[in-house]
């Protein structure tokens, strides 16, 4: 019995120690399979007596505080009692459920080898830090499985609390930890292998539907030049003759490569899609853009070489924006002007919009040229293709304002000067004619169309003749020689500018 404070002091020292170490105990008859209940390890925690209360009354406040304070610090030690208690009503029930469904030997045996592998993980760090603890665990390892979260929330608190200026010092810069070489776990390392694999398939299967897309198109080249060489459609027998394989052979092998045409037609769908955006607004439709970068796709097919090493997607990419280049440059304008002078006129506005955003005014000529790398004389040509193209029918200003077809002139129907000088020019040709022989002037007459306005060959004028051809030229030949003499046609240099 304590009858002092310093006495008192001391049991409830000693108190204290007879809790830790009643609470030790418990984890060892935890592991042991001797389960005492919670109730009778706070019991066996030793109390101060009625004396101690009575004369710890009289005592100041500051050792109340103080003796409060040790309580305080012992806290954990009692949720530490309580949790190792729910912990094991737990861990019967779980048991019990699983020796129910004959399920409990298969657990303990995954267990086993669960805790050798955290047990030899952390076996060194436990070892230094308590050597008693690490004992103990060593000989219970097979029920109890320590958990680290009250040392991790411990630790983090710590951290937090250290002040921001020490943690900089300490913990290097992120630059730093981004230089580390990362390593690359399990599940990682899965994934890059699975990738590489969906890669490998997807080359192969690709480099397959070229080939068979090149061998349809072999098959359908022979086809063509037996109907060339036939003038008629070549049957299924003569076809797989003239290719050289049975007919059963060359119906396999075109079914299946225009299965491979269509499934590589879709595959590259999305792609097409893609690259057509780039030529929107140039006055073809998006269905044409798909369309023209389809025949892209079976051009690049039969060209492909999958031994090269490269992608068929890269591959295909020039063939697919070459198809849709020439249908926009041959199908964007009303009137149609040819490729190479298409792409100049481009060629010329793009560097025509660079220098003026360089320099801030619009460049001259001489500037253009040698931008381009052109002459002068291209680019003038260039320059004249019409950039806008309008209609006749559209109005001069608004409302009711009369349309350009109203002031175009209509250069099919003759002038009556016009119908005068032809009709003057006939006769004057007629007359001229009189001075040759009959059977040249109608040699003259049939061959240059003077009458009806058809001409005729050498050998029609022959067959009209019945004789041949050599001798009608013969006659063409005096004829005109007669007709060149400056006496006889110094008359008929005033209609050298009419048309017939």
């Amino acid at each position: 019995m304590c009858k002092s404070p310093s006495k008192s002091c001391t049991s409830l020292t000693g108190a204290l120690q007879v809790m830790e170490t009643d609470s030790k105990e418990m984890k060892l008859n935890l592991g042991k399979g001797l389960h005492r209940t919670m109730y009778d390890q706070i019991d066996d925690i030793r109390m101060p007596s009625q004396d101690y209360t009575s004369t710890s009354s009289q005592g100041s406040h500051v050792k109340e505080k103080s003796r409060f304070n040790l309580l305080y610090k012992n806290l954990e030690k009692i949720e530490e009692i309580f949790f190792d208690e729910d912990l094991v009503t737990l861990e019967k029930d779980i048991l019990m459920q699983l020796g129910k469904i004959g399920a409990l030997q298969l657990f303990h045996v995954c267990l086993s080898r669960t805790l050798q592998t955290s047990i030899t993980t952390n076996y060194s760090t436990q070892l230094t830090n308590n050597p008693r603890e690490a004992e103990i665990d060593n000989q219970v390892g097979d029920v109890i499985v320590r958990s680290t979260k009250k040392e991790e929330r411990k630790s983090r608190r710590e951290r937090s609390l250290e002040k921001p200026g020490k943690t900089s010092a300490v913990m290097p810069s992120s630059k730093t930890i981004s230089n580390y070489p990362r390593r690359a776990t399990g599940s990682t390392v899965g994934n890059l292998s699975k990738s590489r694999i969906r890669r490998h398939n997807v080359a192969r299967n690709e480099a397959e539907m070229s080939i068979r897309v090149k061998d349809v198109a072999e098959l359908e080249k022979i086809r063509t030049k037996l109907e060339a060489e036939s003038g008629q459609v070549a049957s299924f027998r003569r076809w797989a003759e003239a290719a050289g394989i049975a007919e059963k052979v060359l119906q396999q092998r075109l079914h299946y490569g225009w299965f491979c045409r269509d499934r590589l037609l879709r595959s590259t769908h999305s792609l097409i899609v893609y690259l057509a955006r780039n030529y929107r607004g140039l006055g073809i439709s998006l269905e044409d853009l798909y369309q023209a970068g389809k025949v892209g796709v079976l051009q690049g097919a039969e060209r492909f070489d999958h031994m090269r090493g490269y992608k068929f997607s890269t591959y295909v990419q020039y063939w697919i924006r070459k198809s849709m280049s020439s249908l926009v440059e041959n199908h964007s304008r009303v009137i149609q002007i040819p490729v190479t002078l298409s792409r100049r006129i481009n060629k010329i506005k793009k560097a025509r919009r660079t220098l003026y955003n360089v320099h801030g005014r619009y460049p001259d000529e001489d500037e253009i040229a040698r931008f381009c790398g052109l002459s002068l004389a291209k680019l003038r040509l260039a320059n004249q293709c019409p950039s806008i193209v309008g209609s006749v029918d559209q109005r001069i200003g608004d409302n009711f304002s009369p349309k350009y077809m109203e002031f175009t002139p209509d250069t099919s129907i003759e002038t009556p000067e016009e119908f005068i000088l032809r009709q003057r020019m006939k006769k004057d040709l007629y007359e001229l004619l009189q001075g040759l022989h009959s059977r040249e002037s109608q040699v003259l007459v049939l061959r240059y169309g003077l009458w009806d306005g058809q001409c005729r060959s050498l050998q029609e004028i022959a067959n009209i003749f019945k004789c041949t051809k050599e001798w009608i030229r013969k006659i063409e030949q005096s004829a005109l020689t007669k007709l060149r003499d400056e006496d006889v046609n110094k008359g008929l240099s005033q209609y050298l500018n009419l048309q017939l």
